[in-house]
């Protein structure tokens, strides 16, 4: 009996469920260069077979299959975000808006 609940057990896929905080190193996206301006981690989660990278500090989030890929996603809507929030005059955001932008502003400097 022991030994059917076993091969049971071993026939079913395993889940794997990985936690960690990476920190956040300078990147880039197309022509830009985000450079932290203070210690930012990430965090990398991996749930059945898909890897997601996020920073919580901007809710940002990149998932995929592959890790590699799930941080340049990540780093694309950075940079998305960046071009909404910084790079849109300030006079025409709202004040959700306006916290974001100057969140991005604390977080990072661009080259």
């Amino acid at each position: 009996m022991q030994h059917a609940k076993l091969e049971a057990m071993a026939s079913q896929p395993l889940t794997i469920e990985f936690y960690e905080r990476r920190p956040l190193q300078e990147f880039s996206v197309g022509i830009r260069k985000f450079v932290p301006l203070r210690s930012i981690n990430l965090q990398v989660d991996y749930n059945e077979g898909l890897w997601i990278v996020s920073l919580p500090p901007l809710d940002a989030t990149g998932s995929s299959q592959d890790f590699q890929e799930a941080k340049r996603m990540l780093f694309e809507y950075i940079d998305f975000l960046w071009n909404e929030y910084v790079l849109c005059p300030e006079e025409e955001l709202g004040e959700t808006g306006t916290m974001l932008r100057d969140l991005l502003l604390e977080l990072f400097t661009v080259n």
